[in-house]
């Protein structure tokens, strides 16, 4: 990285630390100015949780993908949530946005192993900056504030655990390793190792278990 992206970066990261985070009330705001297709408000409410995917795509790391590259493709999963987002079902949007997130990093991961192409980075940020900041410019500041860490993770995991019971001890042991639910968070290809199975098949289990989930309790997030 030369100069001018190091200045770029730090300016970038300069911008991402002075925003505040959003009450309830906002984020109640913007997904209903977003649902009437106002890209002002869609620029907002993913602006303001720009951190987040940082925090989320350094979970990644080590996987063969650059921490650059994976925070762009969280970008890309947190847009996709932004557009769906409904605020009126009483969840904070990062609640609502982690699945998209880890799921479009983990399609760019699993991409990466079956290819010796290398992802592009030199898209623009799809955020509509007025800063021109590629995704290659996206890195973390240690020294910036979280994103509602709490409430991201604890209320999914939360409205979660109330109907996990619904699914068989396989299931059950997937969708806590996915989600992190008391444990740590893996990808599916750690759950296949774990487990002794193929990456495909913990796919399956794993879609099949969301739906019984969704079918047990339909205020749930969509989760994939």
């Amino acid at each position: 990285m030369d100069n001018t992206d190091i200045k770029s970066l730090n300016a970038y990261m300069s911008e991402i630390s002075e925003g505040e985070l959003l009450t309830d009330e906002q984020e109640k705001i913007l997904a209903e100015q977003i649902q009437k297709g106002n890209k002002e408000a869609l620029d907002e409410l993913t602006s303001a949780n720009l951190r987040y995917v940082v925090k989320v795509a350094k979970q990644y790391t080590g996987r063969g993908v650059a921490l650059e590259d994976l925070i762009s493709e969280g970008n890309i999963g947190m847009m996709k949530a932004a557009e769906k987002f409904d605020a009126s079902r009483g969840k904070r949007f990062v609640t609502f946005a982690a699945p998209f997130i880890r799921k479009s990093i983990e399609e760019a991961i699993d991409k990466q192993e079956g290819s010796s192409q290398p992802i592009s980075v030199d898209e623009p940020i799809p955020l509509g900056s007025q800063n021109n900041f590629s995704l290659l410019n996206v890195l973390e500041d240690k020294d910036a504030p979280r994103a509602d860490q709490h409430t991201e993770q604890e209320a999914l995991i939360l409205e979660l655990k109330k109907v996990i019971d619904v699914l068989d001890e396989r299931e059950q042991t997937v969708i806590k390793h996915f989600f992190g639910i008391e444990c740590d968070h893996l990808t599916m290809a750690e759950i296949a190792t774990t487990m002794g199975i193929k990456r495909e098949r913990v796919r399956q289990i794993r879609d099949k278990a969301v739906r019984k989930l969704r079918k047990a309790n339909s205020h749930l997030p969509e989760l994939l």
